[in-house]
């Protein structure tokens, strides 16, 4: 289990007022509607109590595990990288978006990426998940994961579960991901948050990307510089 809710400023050690990196929170700051299903149905989560960081872990892979066998995830991700969109009239107006699930989203801005172009198909995936998938904690003093789909549709996640975003959207177009876990110097002995690496390049990675999209402005690359101690993990490769 994680030692707080993960990328949280107190766990963090970021300040609420800090003006590079602040803990996102797009709902007050650009608000956007959730995506538009036409299954509203509840949607499932998992709830488990973990005892330990390979065991928390362990279930983060049981979730990447299952969005992969998803055939609908390979199909997102390469329209997603594709720019393989469908045109709705939403209000009155003709708009552009991403079905999967029964569900319409914002797709990625920017050109569809030339073949064998990682870095642009990592930064659509980053967009991608940006755009539809708030930031926000787990209810109090309870884990919950959410497969790809789940996140998606509830239009939010944690940092759980934007790895296992990540980890799906990019496994599904052929990369290697990992887990990195992280404690910080104000508490070393604690795992505070969870974030994916992609490797690069696709085909036999010699470098690990961060993806830690869990404070605003953050890109791709960009990680937390007071870290203690990290321990990764392969999710995909």
């Amino acid at each position: 289990m994680l030692d707080g809710p993960c990328g949280s400023p107190s766990t963090l050690g970021v300040s609420q007022g800090a003006r590079d990196y602040k803990l996102r929170d797009r709902l007050s700051d650009m608000p956007k509607p959730g995506p538009h299903c036409s299954d509203r149905s509840a949607i499932p989560s998992t709830r488990r109590v973990t005892y330990s960081i390979d065991e928390h872990v362990g279930v983060i892979s049981e979730m990447v595990d299952k969005s992969l066998k998803d055939p609908e995830t390979r199909q997102l991700a390469v329209r997603v990288v594709s720019d393989r969109f469908q045109n709705v009239r939403r209000g009155g107006q003709m708009k552009e978006v991403l079905r999967a699930w029964g569900c319409d989203f914002k797709p990625p801005g920017g050109p569809a990426c030339g073949p064998r172009k990682d870095r642009c198909e990592i930064e659509k995936v980053w967009n991608f998940l940006n755009d539809n998938v708030r930031y926000v904690f787990d209810q109090t003093g309870v884990d919950q994961f959410a497969t790809l789909k789940a996140s998606l549709q509830m239009g939010g996640g944690d940092c759980d579960d934007f790895t296992i975003a990540f980890a799906a959207l990019l496994g599904a177009l052929g990369f290697h991901v990992a887990a990195r876990v992280i404690s910080t110097n104000s508490a070393p002995d604690q795992w505070v948050h969870i974030y994916a690496m992609v490797g690069l390049p696709k085909d036999n990675p010699t470098q690990w990307l961060p993806l830690d999209p869990t404070v605003e402005g953050a890109v791709p690359g960009w990680q937390f510089d007071k870290i203690a101690k990290f321990r990764d993990y392969i999710l995909v490769g």
